[in-house]
């Protein structure tokens, strides 16, 4: 037997196999379709009566009148209400209809859940996880109109809520139960007349008797209709105040209030006022003005001293059937008054009435006699203690002005609010915690809004304000859908920037809010001061600096601007130093740039000075020098005119024809180095001697500055000392004029210490590049440098008893140097005399 047949056999037993049941569910499924037809054909017919008769009332009632704007929005409401309940029949009946919290389609086997407000249908496993995950405290909200719930679903029923866990069943509604579905409208109490259904139910075709707005007459509308009916006579409504009646024409809802005035006059009828009928004047024809009522009592004799009241004024405070004993209080009246204008007799006794001053628990009391009229000062004092304990003392009774338990000091209370910002400053205060009352008032985070809460500490909470308007980004493209909470930035979009740059270079940048960067292609610019012109200089920098001096003209018309090539106008006033040279030296003026002429004063100028071998170098100011060169010239003056005793005539063209400025003066001294050097210089030139090194045996003199140095870091002192002696000596055997070092980058202070070191060296030095990048570049002249005969640490250890440390030999390393170097001896040929060994001879020492 083929598969075919097989398949065909299975499916005969299967249809031979149902039971009753399933017959029975199919006749229930066709008597269902039967009453849905039979129920639709009556409802057709139902609406076509319903048309005729409304047509037949609008004949008959003429005189109704009816508000176009209420009929558009009615049917507006219907048309609503019937495509919402349409479509939400057809979507599930095509199984398109979605969850709007998982977004999956809703089955016809599925368990769902309904909202009363807004009919949306969702899954129900998906709405009892959103009501759990609600952080309302009453409630859980819908995920479509935001309805606050108060239970959470459970069961899964049908639409009108009778029917627990609906069955599917093939023609009737899914999800439904297939009844009628008999809930009541929201303004009406008929219910509704269609099967289980999903959406608004339709409105009531009910007719019913419908009064106008006065009441006066009635016609028979339909229940859900919303046309207002008004007869056009006068309302003639008792309005609120109950005094008058509304005299607008027949109206729905309540009837405006009261526009009418009234004259209320006050109890003592000495004024009167004119109100409103209504509102809280509503009833009352008399007020209290406030004075003294001074009506005559029923004595007759006196007036009522009471503020203005309702009703009769009291009985006489001094009427004979009022005062029955002395002004105390003690005694009974011994014989009976006649009128109230007798007087009240007084007894011997103490008054002893309760005084305001004293404690709470013991006031002080009268001590006077019984009196009329209130009682005399109190001669006693009180002790007031402030509520915060700060004031403590007696105050005499009649200076007391509250109560002795009620007191307050003028002490400020210094403690900080819970702010932490604000102090208390409240006038003898007893507040434990001290809440600041003032506002916060500072600015959200949203940059819009601020804080409405009272001042508190740390941060203000994020802004509740929302907009309901969609928020795009600059070029439309992409968009944020309300709620928008305030302080939300624009949607980001990756689209190009649409505004277009004001140079017409194109844009590179997205889409952005606020201003957009500055443009960066390269273009050709001038400097300010137009000194050149570079090909890479980005778009939006108009000018730039070239570091040149600027060289214009200075406001003073004699000096050019000094100052880095920069923007906007020159520096004013001229600050420049005056460059007009002295009479009498040649030095510039020196002065800040001034009106000509320059006013006499003593030049500052630094000028280099001798010692008369050069060995001895100094500078010195120039006024300084010019006065020891008029000295000199004096004195050499003077040795010219004291040769008059041996000849006639003197030649001084020598003393007045010299400059008056001469470029180096010999003022100084030479000391005993000067002679000593002097002394090997004749020794070398006598010997013959090439290339000598006349500062071998002279012991250098290192400044403080140095010895300190050498105290403090040794290290750095021995590492500066090896690579100078490394440098002289590789120059000393280089075959080049010169050699150079270039120090690491370091301090101010370690590069004064090379400079000079490198003297001693006789090494030139020379800084270069800007801080903190700036080193030193050491630069040994083969014919000029050499090596000093001690180190500075070997003074040092010297100078503190410690062992001589040899110091480097002139050519211990590298090549050997081509420089014939001859140690200063004596010649052969010279007659030693006999000495001790142990005696030092010094041939050297001048006669």
């Amino acid at each position: 037997m083929s598969y075919d047949d097989k398949r065909s056999n299975n499916y005969r037993k299967q249809n031979n196999n149902f039971t009753s049941e399933d017959n029975s569910r199919r006749n229930n499924q066709n008597q269902k379709r039967n009453s849905y037809k039979s129920y639709y054909d009556s409802r057709g017919s139902q609406k076509s009566r319903e048309g005729a008769s409304s047509n037949n009332w609008r004949k008959e009632n003429v005189g109704l009148e009816k508000s176009s704007s209420n009929v558009i929005k009615s049917s507006t409401k219907k048309l609503d209400a019937a495509s919402q309940r349409e479509r939400l029949i057809e979507m599930l009946n095509r199984r398109m209809l979605e969850c709007l919290v998982c977004c999956e389609k809703i089955k016809n086997t599925d368990k769902v859940w309904s909202c009363i407000l807004c009919y949306h249908i969702f899954h129900l496993n998906c709405v009892v996880a959103w009501a759990k995950s609600s952080k309302i405290e009453n409630g859980w909200r819908c995920p479509a109109c935001q309805n606050v719930c108060s239970e959470v679903p459970k069961q899964y029923k049908c639409y009108c809520n009778k029917a627990v866990e609906p069955r599917y069943e093939p023609g009737v509604i899914p999800h439904g139960c297939g009844e009628m579905c008999l809930r009541k409208g929201r303004n009406c109490e008929h219910k509704c007349t269609i099967l289980c259904h999903p959406g608004p139910c339709p409105d009531c075709v009910i007719m019913i008797s419908k009064s106008c707005g006065c009441g006066a007459t009635q016609q028979m509308v339909k229940c859900s209709t919303d046309i207002e009916l008004t007869c056009g006579a006068i309302c003639d409504k008792q309005l609120e105040c109950g005094s008058h009646r509304c005299r607008e024409h027949c109206h729905q809802g309540d009837c405006p209030p009261c526009g009418k005035s009234i004259i209320q006059e006050c109890y003592c009828a000495k004024e009167g006022r004119k109100v409103p009928c209504c509102g809280q004047y509503k009833g009352q024809n008399h007020y209290s003005c406030g004075e003294v009522c001074d009506k005559i009592l029923s004595c007759g004799n006196h007036r009522c001293q009471s503020v203005c009241h309702e009703g009769p004024c009291e009985t006489c405070p001094v009427d004979v059937s009022v005062i029955k004993t002395c002004p105390c209080g003690r005694s009974p009246l011994k014989t009976q008054r006649i009128s109230c204008l007798d007087p009240v007799p007084c007894c011997d006794k103490v008054c002893d009435k309760i005084l305001k001053c004293g404690q709470p628990n013991s006031p002080h009391r009268c001590e006077a006699t019984c009196h009329e009229g209130p009682c005399p000062p109190c001669p006693l004092t009180t002790v007031v203690k402030c509520r915060c304990g700060h004031m403590d003392k007696e105050i005499p009774c009649p200076e007391l002005t509250t109560k002795a338990d009620d007191a307050r000091c003028q002490k400020k209370c210094t403690k900080k609010r819970l702010c932490g910002k604000h102090k208390c400053n409240q006038l003898c205060c007893i507040e434990i915690e001290h809440i600041c009352p003032l506002p916060c008032n500072r600015l959200l985070s949203c940059g819009q809004h601020r804080c409405e809460r009272t001042c508190h500490s740390g941060r203000c909470p994020t802004c509740v304000e929302t907009s309901f308007e969609e928020l795009y980004c600059e070029c439309g493209a992409s968009v944020i859908y309300p709620p928008v909470p305030c302080g939300t930035k624009p949607p980001n979009c990756l689209n190009p920037c649409s505004r277009p740059r004001p140079c017409g270079h194109e844009v590179n940048h997205a889409c952005h809010t606020g201003p957009c960067p500055p443009c960066t292609v390269l273009c050709k610019r001038w400097c300010y001061g137009h000194h050149e012109q570079r090909p890479a200089i980005p778009c939006h920098q108009e000018n730039f600096s070239c570091g040149l001096p600027c060289g214009r003209d200075m406001s003073c018309k004699r000096h050019k601007c000094v100052k880095p090539c920069h923007d906007g106008p020159c520096p004013t006033p001229c600050k420049l130093p005056c460059n007009v040279p002295r009479e009498l030296c040649g030095h510039p003026c020196g002065r800040p740039c001034h009106l000509p002429p320059c006013q006499e004063s003593s030049c500052k100028q630094m000028v280099p000075v001798t010692c008369p071998c050069g060995l001895q170098k100094s500078t010195r100011p120039c006024t300084e020098v010019a006065d020891e060169f008029k000295n000199i010239q004096m004195m050499q003056l003077k040795e010219k005119m004291g040769s008059l005793s041996t000849s006639s005539t003197v030649d001084l063209t020598d003393i007045f024809s010299a400059p008056k400025k001469p470029t180096v003066l010999k003022i100084l001294e030479c000391t005993e180095e000067c002679r000593v050097l002097d002394r090997n210089r004749r020794l070398a030139i006598g010997l013959q001697i090439r290339n000598p090194d006349l500062s071998q045996k002279l012991t250098p003199r290192y400044s403080d500055f140095m010895r300190q140095w050498a105290k403090k870091d040794p290290h750095f002192c021995q590492k500066i000392h090896d690579k100078l002696s490394e440098l002289v000596q590789l120059a000393k055997n280089s075959k080049q004029k010169s050699r150079s070092y270039s120090f690491d980058s370091m301090n101010r202070d370690k590069r004064h210490f090379i400079h000079e070191y490198c003297e001693h060296f006789g090494v030139e030095s020379a800084a270069y590049d800007m801080e903190p990048n700036r080193n030193i570049v050491a630069t040994a002249i083969k014919d000029k440098s050499w090596l000093p005969s001690m180190s500075l640490l070997e003074i040092i250890q010297r100078e503190n008893g410690q062992r001589r440390v040899p110091g480097p030999v002139l050519g211990g390393r590298g090549p050997t140097s081509k420089t014939e170097t001859v140690s200063l001896k004596l010649p052969s040929r010279v007659q030693r005399s006999n000495t001790p060994p142990n005696e030092i001879v010094d041939n050297f020492r001048s006669s």
